[in-house]
């Protein structure tokens, strides 16, 4: 029997044994509650795959959550059913409920994966076994705005954890949700450290320079080159920033986490969702058995790692594979709204808000940067320049449409025209639902959230077009801005991407009416810690290509360093800089209309003398921007001059 401990991030979890009263065994945890340990620690369950054990593969974690009612999924190892009781106000006793496996037959290793070497690791003790049953259930009959306790029994092990309805949009004082982007979860997250640049003006008047070659840092974390330039490791594996930035998230009690792409490293890639879940509903912390995930389909959504990746212009089955995967393991209310694309793109409410979850993956007519299939007219310089005539339609150079129909139907025995992989631009299905549920939303008076996964705007390397004759990118974001004019229209209180892993706040307001959207990129949830874009000039010197002239802030750019030597004549990194993080959201409700401030949090790296992690710190960098939302939602260009107490 596999048995679990949870990592303290959120009181009141436990798993056990049937009649157990504690638990077994330790996960690498939080240095916020536990202090320094091993970063190299990981499950080991042995070379290729293990036999299926009784209990739970991944704990249970929330979906859907709503007034009335929430889900809670599951996943097992052994075909038999669970039990589920929730306990709480309004329910005329315990709520007993009884779970149905479905078998997820696109979850088992392949032989790559078996056979898979990873530099630091014991081959192979990342495996879990071949088998995976999903279990989900809807608890209705709930009361807005209440807590409810449940205990969840898989085979022989005992989950308890607690999850909150939603308030209703008209009775309600505070909302608070989380949001990042690039999780891209791995089993080599376990030991790999990114890179982490420095921009050109990366630090205070007052600093001493970041360790060099050789020095101390360099010994210890180790170093690369970007830009021909000398460029540190962060002094943290991406599976210790992960577990870091959720403790710092799970603190604060968000009601929602929005996920914005980018969950694994290559969906298509199984031991990347062993991990993923490692992380929300396993070994290392068990956020997601309390707080919702809200997630968005990615370009790494679309992608099967060492399973070749993309697949071929023949066969793009890898695509299709690593897409179905993701729709395997996650519900939303898009499923019943539009079938054939499963929850790639969908509404959710919570209360007074609106979360519009749009699939960035794939635009019509398709463009390859590499064949020279492109769209829009051809220019250069910053975006001054993009004209209507000039924009791209696709996010995705990689494959196109039509081969990943022809895969699709391959793979489920079906008609090509039955692709999950719905068409984002104007004109088409998805295009026309989210003006739909843009223009319900607003005439409800509810507060719009968007997000999807591409930047639409952005300084970083996907910030640049197809068609850009300087900088071309084959996976840019550029093209998602076709729906900033709609986003304005209907009052849109902010939009939230990734893709490009940076910090990055843009201001957009095309009409020129004072009502603009903030637009974040929120990729640094957990991998690669990326600045602007940067390009050699006549000096020889690399600068940022400054295309995107709607920043008004990033991580990079705007925080810089601040070194000070210690005792030992070693920098060390006192403030500033970039690092792994996410963007706080808090709504309150006030007598005429709502306010939302928005808040970069980063998780700051508290090291002693040898450079070892000691703690971490949650820090707020210096963007903190505040929204004022009149009576129906939608943001006002000047605050109302009534009373702002809590109406």
């Amino acid at each position: 029997m596999r048995t679990w401990a949870r990592a303290a991030a959120v009181a009141g979890l436990a798993v056990l044994p049937l009649a157990a009263t504690t638990a077994t065994a330790a996960p690498p945890g939080s240095t916020a509650s536990q202090g320094a340990e091993d970063d190299a620690g990981t499950s080991a369950a042995g070379a290729g795959a293990a036999e299926p054990a009784p209990g739970f593969r991944v704990l249970p974690y929330l979906q859907n959550p709503a007034s009335e009612e929430m889900t809670i999924s599951w996943v097992s190892e052994i075909d038999e059913p669970g039990t589920i009781r929730v306990v709480g106000p309004g329910l005329r006793g315990p709520a007993d409920l009884t779970s149905e496996p479905e078998y997820l037959d696109l979850m088992q290793y392949t032989d790559a994966e078996l056979s898979e070497e990873i530099p630091g690791l014991e081959q192979g003790s990342w495996l879990w076994s071949n088998d995976s049953y999903r279990h989900t259930v809807t608890v209705d009959g709930l009361r807005p705005d209440h807590t409810y306790r449940y205990t969840v029994e898989q085979g022989g092990e005992q989950f308890r954890g607690r999850f909150s309805t939603a308030p209703t949009a008209d009775e309600w004082q505070h909302l608070r949700l989380a949001a990042f982007s690039d999780t891209e979860t791995e089993p080599y997250g376990t030991v790999e450290q990114r890179e982490w640049e420095l921009h050109p003006d990366g630090y205070t008047p007052d600093s001493v320079p970041r360790p060099g070659p050789g020095s101390l840092w360099d010994q210890t974390h180790g170093s690369t080159t970007r830009y021909e330039e000398f460029t540190l490791r962060y002094p943290i594996t991406q599976q210790r920033a992960l577990v870091e930035n959720l403790g710092v998230i799970a603190e604060e009690d968000p009601d929602l986490l929005l996920v914005t792409g980018d969950l694994t490293q290559g969906s298509g890639y199984q031991p990347a969702w062993d991990e993923f879940w490692r992380h929300f509903a396993g070994e290392y912390g068990t956020f997601a058995a309390t707080t919702p995930l809200v997630t968005a389909i990615g370009n790494w959504e679309t992608f099967a790692a060492l399973n070749d990746g993309y697949g071929t212009p023949e066969d793009r089955s890898p695509s299709v594979i690593a897409r179905n995967r993701y729709h395997d393991y996650f519900s939303t209310p898009g499923d019943a709204g539009n079938p054939q694309y499963q929850d790639s793109y969908y509404r959710l409410d919570y209360g007074p808000l609106t979360v519009i979850t749009l699939d960035s993956t794939n635009g019509v007519p398709d463009e390859n940067l590499d064949e020279g299939v492109l769209t829009g007219e051809p220019f250069s310089g910053d975006d001054a320049n993009l004209t209507p005539e000039r924009l791209s339609t696709d996010t995705q150079g990689s494959f196109t449409a039509e081969e990943y129909a022809e895969a699709y139907a391959e793979v489920f025995d079906a008609s090509p025209a039955d692709t999950d992989l719905p068409n984002m631009d104007p004109g088409n299905a998805q295009w026309d639902w989210a003006e739909q549920q843009l223009a319900d939303a607003r005439e409800e008076g509810q507060i719009i959230l968007v997000q999807f996964h591409h930047a639409a705007y952005s300084s970083g390397v996907h910030g640049t077009p197809p068609n850009h004759e300087d900088y071309a990118d084959n996976q840019s974001g550029v093209a998602m801005r076709a729906y900033t004019p709609m986003l304005e229209e209907y009052g849109v209180a902010a939009v939230i991407s990734g893709h490009d892993e940076m910090f990055e706040r843009s201001w957009v307001d095309e009409d020129g009416d004072g009502v603009g959207l903030n637009v974040y990129d929120v990729g640094v949830a957990a991998d690669g810690l990326r600045g602007e874009q940067l390009a050699e000039n006549d000096d020889g010197e690399y600068v940022p290509i400054d295309f995107n002239t709607h920043s008004q802030w990033s991580a990079s750019a705007d925080e810089p360093e601040t070194w000070q030597l210690d005792a030992n004549g070693n920098p060390q990194l006192v403030d500033g800089g970039l690092h792994y993080g996410h963007l706080q959201m808090d709504l309150r409700n006030t007598r005429c209309g709502a306010e939302l401030r928005l808040s970069p949090v980063y998780v700051f790296p508290v090291l002693d003398e040898n450079y070892q992690l000691v703690r971490t710190e949650r820090r707020v960098y210096d963007d903190v921007v505040q929204v004022d939302l009149g009576s129906d939602g939608a943001p006002r260009a000047e605050r109302a001059s009534c009373d702002r107490g809590d109406g």
